[in-house]
């Protein structure tokens, strides 16, 4: 974390955030409400709200939408309804184990929370007062002013001395400035930009003990955020100075400042009173204090039930959640304070760590490391089976060019390799993490091994499991195929036998009518040999043939060839009413072939003895603002029940007693729906069936 200064304070591109710790009474809440299964997300959000570095944390692993700071609690509830009850649980616990690392004491952490809450409250308090449309973005820049004060307290060096010797927040950021070359407020400011806060707020935030004359003409959020943080210190220093400039800055009166000072402040103390905090009048107006950790070891919970649970919860997380990778990505931010990591892989009887596919950093697939390489901390991390860090040397590339370039790629200058194996693969969870950040105690390292192994088995066994699947539709496929070729070889013979026979017959012939139907049965018996062929033929989907028909003249070639066998022959009335001048439809041949021979099959069965077929085909038709033709198919049968004209295309569904029945008419809805056609069926049970078939007509050429 280098500065301009003192190479400390820098915010690095990934943020840990393992040792800020919320208010410990808000998280004993949060697990609370967690714990009893029944509350909503917004009950937890209530709670997430009034705590800086809950909600920090939040926003961290979920940015916000410009337009989601207007409405804070929704957002803040989407997102904890989007993330897995064990690991918000598993969250709330390990804020409350007592981590040995921290700089700042219990005390510290609770005043700094309960002075965010209250200048929060004001924020939002003025934005009303004063008619600023989004109060909500007030409260939460009012919220997250100070985190930065919080973050310099953990990670900047000697920042405890600089506290010690300065009596107010003015002396306090002109000594920062000084010591690290930036403040905690801009400090805030930073932090907060990867949480999606918008740039007007992040000013707010940057600028909020700025000087008066300089902030009159800032945006209206930068005054109500400066004028927060007056009042707040109005009420221990009771200074007329601190009240002018809030009003100055507010443009509300000065007595109005001091009624709502009274009411905010009993509002926030009643709340932290019944949420068993012991708060101090002076907690609520100045943060930069800094309280002995005399209370620590009485106030912390650091023992194998609270461990234990932390485990079970973790566990939990990737052995019930759907979004493996999505929890991982959430689990490393909330439950370890780091970024997710990248996987390298070793792959099975393989002697390298691959980077695994999948990986959002381009390039990562094609670095190779050897187990065995004497350089890369990567490969050190697998052989040994430990936790290894690797720091980034002052001059590129290092021993390791391949560790230097994942660092380099991740924006930082350190990287936590963290060793993982399962029953289906093993390799190495590389985090980002700076080069001087502190690795924890010993059960943050078991946390670490604990996260990486449940999220690494997890999408391991995902992964195992879909290349089962892939192998066994690739089994069926390759059962179907065969199938299908050799039925269409033993169905090819007797056809060329039938077509063969059929010639014979036509050359003995002299009946022209008798001729011509036999032809248009060579024809037919053509198209079916045709449709076998395709169904055999895996080598390409692209359709051969033309692309349009011409209907009447399809309708005339069924009626001559099937007429006879469906309809008359059962004393079945076929009606055909057709112009000869129809534009073509678009759609193939074979395919209208197809769902007319279906249709007319269905009516046959259904038609009584004495019934009668009408079809009929008429163009003018404009249906979704494009020229169609319709085919209308109309019988006299007994018609369908409602139950069965509801699942009539339905894939699957028995509409017929006869073996392979009901396939035929999902078939016909598939067709039309792929040559972007559109079919209707009404029907009434005792007064027949209507079947509508809209086509597209071909274009013009």
């Amino acid at each position: 974390m280098q500065t301009t200064r003192n190479a400390k304070t820098r915010r690095p591109a990934v943020i840990p955030t393992l040792r800020l710790h919320p208010q410990r009474e808000a998280v004993i809440s949060l697990l609370r409400v967690l714990s009893l299964g029944t509350s909503t997300p917004k009950d937890v959000a209530r709670i997430v709200i009034l705590d800086p570095v809950l909600l920090f944390e939040l926003l961290l692993t979920s940015p916000l939408d410009e337009s989601e700071v207007h409405s804070l609690l929704d957002a803040v509830a989407q997102r904890v309804d989007n993330t897995n009850p064990a690991l918000l649980q598993a969250w709330a616990l390990r804020h409350i184990i007592h981590q040995s690392q921290r700089r700042t004491s219990v005390l510290s952490h609770r005043h700094h929370s309960l002075h965010s809450q209250f200048v929060a409250e004001l924020a939002g308090q003025l934005a009303r007062e004063a008619g600023y449309t989004a109060p909500d973005e007030a409260y939460l820049t009012g919220l997250l002013h100070d985190l930065g004060l919080l973050w310099m307290a953990e990670y900047a060096d000697d920042h405890a001395s600089l506290l010690a010797n300065s009596p107010d927040e003015w002396t306090l950021s002109n000594n920062e400035w000084e010591r690290y070359g930036q403040d905690h407020a801009e400090m805030s400011s930073a932090l907060l930009a990867a949480c999606g806060l918008p740039p007007v707020a992040r000013d707010a935030i940057a600028l909020h003990h700025a000087d008066v004359d300089t902030l009159v003409t800032a945006h209206p959020l930068v005054r109500i955020a400066a004028a927060a943080e007056e009042l707040a210190n109005y009420r221990s220093s009771q200074s007329a100075d601190c009240l002018e400039r809030a009003s100055r800055l507010s443009g509300l009166d000065g007595a109005l400042l001091v009624s709502l000072l009274a009411d905010i402040s009993r509002e926030v103390q009643e709340r932290a009173l019944a949420a068993g905090i012991p708060a101090e009048p002076a907690m609520l107006s100045l943060p930069w204090s800094n309280h002995p950790d005399s209370s620590t070891d009485a106030h912390t919970i650091d023992g194998g039930i609270a461990r234990a649970a932390l485990n079970a919860f973790t566990h939990s997380v990737f052995t019930r959640g759907l979004s493996t990778w999505g929890d991982f990505n959430t689990a490393s931010r909330l439950l370890l304070g780091l970024d997710a990591p990248v996987l390298f892989i070793r792959p099975l009887e393989g002697d390298t760590l691959s980077g695994a596919n999948g990986s959002t950093l381009p390039g990562v697939a094609q670095l190779h490391i050897a187990i065995e390489d004497p350089c890369s901390t990567i490969a050190e991390a697998y052989r040994n089976e430990v936790e290894t860090r690797f720091e980034a040397s002052e001059r590129p590339p290092g021993r390791c060019a391949a560790d230097w370039q994942l660092a380099r790629w991740l924006e930082c200058d350190g990287l936590l390799c963290v060793p993982w194996e399962n029953e289906h693969q093993s390799g190495i969870a590389v985090y980002p993490c700076p080069a001087d950040e502190h690795a924890g105690a010993e059960i943050d390292q078991a946390l670490r091994r604990l996260v990486t192994d449940a999220a690494t088995t997890r999408i391991s066994t995902k992964q195992a499991e879909e290349q089962m699947r892939v192998d066994l539709e690739e089994s069926v496929a390759r059962r179907y195929i065969d199938h299908a070729r050799r039925i269409a070889h033993e169905a090819s013979n007797p056809l060329t036998v039938i077509k063969t026979y059929l010639g014979i017959i036509d050359e003995k012939l002299e009946d022209s009518t008798l001729k011509e139907q036999l032809n248009l049965l060579s024809d037919e018996l053509d198209r079916v040999g045709t449709l076998i062929r395709k169904t055999s033929d895996f080598s390409g989907m692209v359709q051969a043939g033309p692309t349009h028909s011409g209907v009447a003249e399809i309708l005339h070639d069924l009626r001559a060839l099937y007429g006879e066998a469906l309809f008359a022959r059962r004393g079945i009335h076929f009606e055909l009413r057709t112009s000869p001048n129809l534009p073509p439809a678009a759609i193939p041949p074979d395919a209208l072939k197809q769902i007319l021979l279906n249709l007319f099959k269905n009516a046959a069965e259904a038609i009584p003895e004495g019934g009668k077929l009408s079809v009929s085909a008429v163009s003018g038709i404009n249906t979704n603002g494009h020229p169609c033709l319709e085919i209308r198919i109309v019988d006299n049968g007994p018609g369908l029940s409602p139950e069965r004209v509801q699942t009539l295309f339905t894939g699957g569904a028995r509409n017929s007693t006869k073996p392979g029945g009901g396939v035929g008419l999902p078939v016909v809805r598939e067709l039309v729906t792929r040559n972007n056609g559109t079919i209707l069926c009404r029907s009434q049970q005792g007064s027949g069936t209507v079947f509508q078939i809209f086509m597209p007509l071909a274009a013009r050429t």
